[in-house]
């Protein structure tokens, strides 16, 4: 059996300074009036549209050079404030791989694209290798709400091995390069296994200044109750007459 070709589709671009993945929401503030006309056509029939990190150039201005994988996003809310900018709320759907893109006949970017999908794999170790991933996320963000001085809030990360590796790879302080190298991979094990190898150097650094912290407020609090003006000294010193 030959194996379904792609389908191939036009897509409306946004080329933003940031990595999306699926199925995060996103607010976007839309102030050019062509992101406002591509919008507007969005809107009008309920299409999508993507977002994608830009390779070369800026987000305001000339049109940017998109990477070429990037997220299927459809709008969830728009407001409209009074000086006709736009605030959205969009949520992404699927991931999806720029063939072409050109600005034809509209002041935006138009792709030829395909959507990408995870490669069909052996299930054999990867709920091991996902059960290793949640453990040391989970770890991270407690050391990170610790750092802070901040409850961690409740919430349930997806069982799904591939939706795991999204989740993890939007909220990890990655620099977008590394988040875009995570969004393009095609393999949920190599994902899950590179979230790993960062999260273990980065939670034994989490540790490691955690524990230096609480040394350095002992050594704060030793040198303040040996001070000889101290309560603490004082008492000792009265202590030591009787």
């Amino acid at each position: 059996m030959h194996p379904t070709p792609a389908r191939i589709y036009t897509l409306p671009l946004f080329p933003l300074n940031l990595v999306l993945f699926p199925p995060f929401l996103l607010g976007i503030h839309i102030f050019e009036e062509r992101y406002k006309a591509m919008i507007a056509a969005c809107a009008q029939v309920d299409s999508a549209f993507g977002v994608v990190l830009i390779r070369e150039g800026e987000e305001v201005g000339k049109p940017a050079v998109p990477h070429d994988i990037g997220c299927v996003v459809r709008i969830q809310e728009i407001e409209t404030l009074e000086d006709g900018q736009l605030n959205l709320i969009v949520s992404a759907e699927r991931r999806f791989r720029i063939l072409e893109y050109m600005e034809a006949d509209q002041p935006y970017l138009i792709g030829r694209v395909e959507d990408l999908e995870d490669e069909p794999e052996s299930r054999e170790g990867l709920e091991e290798i996902a059960s290793e991933l949640t453990m040391l996320f989970l770890r991270y963000l407690a050391l990170l709400t610790e750092r802070v001085q901040q409850e961690q809030p409740a919430f349930a990360l997806p069982t799904d091995p591939s939706l795991l590796s999204f989740c993890v790879a939007y909220i990890i302080r990655v620099p977008l390069e590394g988040q875009q190298r995570l969004l393009e991979m095609t393999d949920a094990r190599e994902r899950c296994a590179a979230e790993i190898s960062f999260l273990t150097d980065h939670v034994a650094a989490l540790e490691a200044e955690r524990d230096e912290l609480a040394l350095e407020r002992h050594r704060a609090t030793v040198f303040v109750a040996l001070q000889p003006d101290s309560t603490r000294w004082k008492e000792y010193g009265d202590e030591s007459r009787n």
